[in-house]
């Protein structure tokens, strides 16, 4: 979106709109993820739950933990997780900061959105249409608070 120009994540007024849109999209996806692998039993598998699967693998008599066959201090401990060619856990690159979008009237602005686009209705562009109309309404509901330019 940012390549594209749509979306420029130095102006508070697009931040607003994606955070208007896309949060509601993602917790109602999250939502929806737990609702399908809410634990349930599982037909093929004796009819356990994920959970009571976990269990009975931890506890099986095959499993080295169960047994205390691990070694205590293995070899290659200092590997464990390196990937030369993967980013070092001491940099900073996987840090999100999420800037907090304040505007004037933000609440007004944010209801007049809302009753005119659902940001949960189907999408074929992962949300970018919806994302584009809420900014667009957001901006045109700004231009009316603030009135014309004199």
């Amino acid at each position: 979106m940012e390549m594209s120009g749509i979306l420029n994540p130095e102006d508070s007024m697009h931040l607003f709109a994606l955070h208007l849109v896309y949060l509601l999209r993602i917790n109602h996806a999250l939502d929806e993820y737990k609702e399908a692998f809410d634990p349930h039993a599982v037909r093929t598998e004796n009819n356990w739950t994920p959970y009571q699967m976990w269990l009975n693998g931890m506890m099986h008599e095959r499993n080295p933990l169960v047994h205390s066959q691990l070694h205590d201090n293995p070899d290659d401990v200092e590997y464990y997780g390196y990937d030369p060619q993967g980013p070092s856990p001491l940099e900073d690159n996987g840090t999100v900061v999420v800037p907090v979008v304040m505007l004037d009237n933000n609440e007004e602005i944010r209801s007049f959105v809302l009753e005119n686009i659902n940001p949960l209705s189907p999408s074929h562009d992962m949300g970018v249409d919806i994302y584009v109309n809420a900014l667009q309404l957001a901006e045109s509901k700004i231009g009316e608070l603030n009135g014309p330019i004199v």
